[in-house]
């Protein structure tokens, strides 16, 4: 399970000083970033390996708003990486009330062929044992 702490800022909410449905998404795939490079596999590892990810289907689902200059963490509650990687993120205020949940599909995309491609085996090995 990985876990980061943010405060929520100027770019991330609407002229109401609410967080926006985007920035949940934003977030959601920072932390996926984090837990690849948590593994090895930095954004500079997957440039040198050509791949990227692809952003696929999202569902956010929110109990309770998050205010501009509030803190709050995301948990990544859930994590597959198969040929497309799924994962469940949870956001939580300052005092530990979840207030949204992102459930979110991402796909490995080959930059030099320019197309969506299966997990590459070097990378699932390592995740094989972490999930």
């Amino acid at each position: 399970m990985t876990y980061r702490n943010y405060i929520v800022s100027g770019e991330d909410v609407n002229d109401f000083m609410v967080m926006e449905d985007s920035a949940y998404i934003s977030y959601t795939l920072r932390l996926l970033y984090h837990f690849l490079f948590s593994n090895g596999f930095s954004k500079e590892k997957l440039n040198s390996m050509n791949l990227d990810l692809q952003e696929g289907k999202h569902e956010l689902v929110c109990y309770k708003n998050l205010m501009f200059t509030e803190y709050f963490f995301v948990v990544m509650t859930h994590c597959s990486v198969k040929d497309k990687i799924y994962i469940k993120s949870s956001f939580f205020n300052s005092k530990n009330e979840c207030c949204a949940e992102v459930s979110k599909e991402v796909e490995w995309f080959d930059a030099l062929q320019r197309e969506v491609i299966s997990s590459p085996k070097k990378i699932l090995k390592h995740f094989n044992q972490n999930i």
